[in-house]
């Protein structure tokens, strides 16, 4: 198994989701088929589902892939070595009849191979390393997106985060992931941590890391525990500082 390292971290986060009621619109609306879908597999009223409407001129964001495409601006061009671009999300988009993975790496010239993974769920900011820990070779790299902009919501329960988060991964890097896995997170004192990030979505942990790590908070040597409690199961990933001084690190608001 490769060992993991990140050397660029980058988050994409909506200032001001615009979500809008589906029941108004009628009943062959693509969008209101579609919040049908949702709500049933939900189990929950139809009227509580609403869509997210894209930015006004921002065709990136109508085909669902603007926090995508701007997180991979954030984290800049790949290196010149084997790359592959793995892009992690999960539930329906607002237009089936695009690819956000093909329309993203093509729109910001991506060089590489791209790797669509959407079966993680709330998972996909967690159980994705122990993938990558097998598919990525010893001494390549890879650039990890992790989606959570969900297209349809129930936001009288849902919460989600509408960012996206970027990692560069590289053999050696200034973060280290230790390990991951499924269920219950470790205890402090049987995996070693100081400090803990908990939260429903995939990207939740995740954008607590990036400011703990941006005002300081977490120093040379020190772990954290990213912890993931989502509608059906738990996951967790464990991340050591190695060289936080030398995490390069984008914020991006849209």
């Amino acid at each position: 198994m490769t060992k993991l390292y990140v050397d660029r971290l980058a988050i994409t986060v909506r200032s001001s989701p615009r979500l809008g009621p589906t029941a108004e619109l009628h009943r062959t609306h693509q969008r209101r088929q579609v919040a049908h879908l949702v709500a049933e597999r939900r189990g929950v009223p139809e009227e509580r589902i609403r869509a997210r409407r894209p930015l006004d001129g921002e065709p990136a964001d109508a085909g669902d892939f603007l926090v995508v495409q701007r997180t991979l601006t954030a984290l800049g061009s790949p290196p010149g070595r084997p790359h592959t671009l793995y892009l992690v999300r999960s539930g329906p988009l607002l237009d089936p009849m695009v690819a956000p993975l093909t329309a993203a790496a093509h729109t910001t010239g991506w060089p590489g191979d791209e790797v669509g993974i959407s079966h993680l769920e709330e998972q996909g900011g967690t159980l994705v390393f122990d993938l990558l820990a097998w598919a990525v070779p010893e001494g390549d790299g890879a650039t990890v997106v992790v989606v959570d902009d969900p297209a349809y919501v129930d936001d009288t329960t849902e919460d989600p985060a509408f960012a996206a988060v970027g990692l560069r991964l590289a053999p050696t890097g200034a973060l280290r992931i230790r390990a991951c896995g499924e269920g219950e997170p470790p205890a402090p004192d049987t995996g070693p941590y100081a400090h803990r990030f908990s939260g429903a979505g995939p990207c939740d942990a995740w954008l607590e890391l990036y400011a703990a790590l941006e005002s300081g908070a977490i120093g040379r040597g020190e772990s954290a525990l990213l912890h993931t409690a989502g509608r059906e199961r738990q996951g967790w990933v464990l991340v050591e500082a190695v060289r936080p001084d030398r995490l390069r690190m984008t914020g991006v608001r849209i």
